[in-house]
Parts: structure tokens; C-alpha cells; sequence
């Protein structure tokens, strides 16, 4: 192998990364796959979502845009990557589960000023899109629940030709809360739908079942 094919296959490496073993309950949604798409978590969680080396590249250099940014501001008394789960009731007939999970990270977060920021990048598009804003009033909601504060938030995009940035509104996070907690329903219960439909088709004994409760997915 020449040395020039070295180099590309070690950061066509980088950028493809190690395959995700980590189990997840599957009753554990995402909050940013639940603002994008329904259908997609659903895939996701079952192990569907195919990702090509495209997909990879654009998530790669939106992960790097966001490290070296959360890098540069934290002078300013952010904290980046900020993890929070917050769970609401629901009864899974099949899987027995008794509650939905939702986990999201906060990309930037200031504690003295209330404020969350989430970043987004784009190599083509100045717009900040509706499932950016459904995204971070969420985790809005969940900052809400857990201290009992209010915060701001504010969507800041790095995009093809400009820099935007756009406030959530405090009266329209219950809008958009109420959207992922429809869609994480309809999540929920498809998924014990498949998990039941999969484990007769199998004809397994209990194994399967359990087996189910878990899924590999490598997001949030």
C-alpha cells in the first residue's frame, strides 16, 4: 500500500469511526431523532438507519465545527455537551416497560444567564429549520422540569454563507413539547408492536424478548 493510500485510509478512518456496541433500553428515545423524524427513530432503534460515508463526512465536520466552537466559548462560562433525561408514563403492553425515556444534550449551556444555545452547521443552507427549534424548545421543557427555572434558547446556525441566529419564543415550547411527546408515543408503541410481531415470528422462547429490551444505537 502506498504511503498516499495510508493517509486516506487513516482519516477515511476518522471520519467513519468504531462501530457502536454500547446497549441502549429501548424504551430510551432521543430527542434529536425525535425532532427530525419519527419514521427515523424508529429505524434507529431497530437498527435500520443506514448511514453512508456522505451521511459520515457531514456528521463529522458538524462535530468538529461544534467542538472547536464549545472549545472557543468556554471562557464565556458555558458548558458544552450538557446530558439531560427527563421520562414521562407510558405502558408498553408488550415489552412491559411503564414510562418513555427522553435523552438530549444541550450544546451550549450558561447557567448564570439561563441560556441554552444549540449549534447547528450546514454547507448549503442559511436556515435555521423547524425541527432545530422543535429540538432545543425540548430540551427547554426538560431544563424547566429539572431546576424549576426558565431558560432562553437560542438556535445559532453556521450555514453555507452566513451566520443566523434565532430565539425559541417562551410560549411556543409547549407547542413543540407537545409535538415529541405525540411522536415519541407513536415511537413507543410501533416499536412494541415490532418487538412482538418479531419474537412470533421467531417462535423463540422468552430469550427473544429480553434480548429486545435492548438496542444498539449510537445516538445521544
Amino acid at each position: 500500500m502506498e504511503r498516499r493510500d495510508e493517509i486516506e485510509a487513516l482519516f477515511k478512518g476518522l471520519v467513519e469511526g468504531k462501530p457502536y456496541t454500547k446497549k441502549i433500553p429501548l424504551n430510551r428515545l432521543s430527542i434529536s431523532g425525535l425532532s427530525f423524524s419519527a419514521e427515523q427513530e424508529i429505524k434507529r432503534k431497530l437498527g435500520e438507519k443506514e448511514e453512508t460515508l456522505k451521511d459520515k463526512l457531514n456528521m463529522f465536520r458538524g462535530t468538529a465545527l461544534h467542538n472547536h466552537i464549545q472549545n472557543l466559548v468556554k471562557e464565556q462560562g458555558y458548558r458544552a455537551e450538557y446530558r439531560l433525561y427527563y421520562s414521562i408514563p407510558h405502558t408498553w403492553h408488550y415489552m412491559g416497560f411503564d414510562r418513555i425515556d427522553f435523552v438530549g444534550v444541550i450544546d451550549l449551556l450558561h447557567d448564570q444567564r439561563n441560556e441554552a444555545i444549540e449549534l447547528k452547521s450546514s454547507t448549503s443552507s442559511d436556515k435555521i429549520e423547524e425541527y432545530h427549534k422543535t429540538q432545543l424548545a425540548s430540551y427547554l421543557k426538560m431544563l424547566q422540569e429539572k431546576t424549576g427555572r426558565e431558560y432562553t434558547g437560542m438556535v445559532v446556525k453556521f450555514g453555507g454563507s452566513d451566520v443566523v441566529a434565532e430565539e425559541i419564543p417562551r410560549e411556543d415550547v409547549p407547542k413543540y413539547w407537545d409535538t415529541i411527546v405525540r411522536r415519541a408515543i407513536m415511537v413507543a408503541d410501533r416499536l412494541d408492536q415490532e418487538m412482538e410481531r418479531r419474537d412470533v415470528l421467531e417462535a423463540t422462547s422468552g430469550d427473544s424478548k429480553n434480548n429486545g429490551l435492548y438496542s444498539f444505537d449510537g445516538s445521544d
